[in-house]
């Protein structure tokens, strides 16, 4: 008999109060590309905005990310975290699409799979 050692592909996001998921599976990671690009070109647009206009589009450009990679309650939770400031909101949202790869990567890298092939 075979055994599969059975892997997740999801990845934990912790914030210490709440934790949130993302799903590493193919379209996890292609959408996750995909937000990290669109997210770069929209702040460079914004940061040529005046200060009341870059304000109210950097919230919705925050808003809509979290919303779209993890649901309503998530940017929820998360604007609360940041104490309703959507810069912090921004870090935060900078920070996990950075370290999703990060943590994708090292689950995934040539060590991991020989070590697998190895037991």
């Amino acid at each position: 008999m075979v055994v599969i050692k059975k892997r997740s592909n999801i990845i934990p996001i912790d914030f210490g109060e709440f934790q949130l998921e993302y799903n590493v599976n193919d379209k996890g990671v292609n959408n996750l590309e995909k937000y990290t690009e669109n997210l770069k070109k929209e702040w460079d647009n914004i940061q040529k905005l005046p200060d009341k206009e870059a304000q109210k589009a950097g919230y919705d450009l925050v808003k809509k990310n979290w919303v779209d990679l993890f649901g309503e309650e998530a940017f929820t939770q998360v604007y609360a975290l940041a104490g309703d400031d959507s810069v912090i909101a921004l870090d935060y949202l900078m920070q996990t699409l950075i370290g999703i790869p990060k943590e994708y990567e090292s689950r995934n890298s040539a060590d991991v799979i020989k070590k697998y092939l190895e037991d």
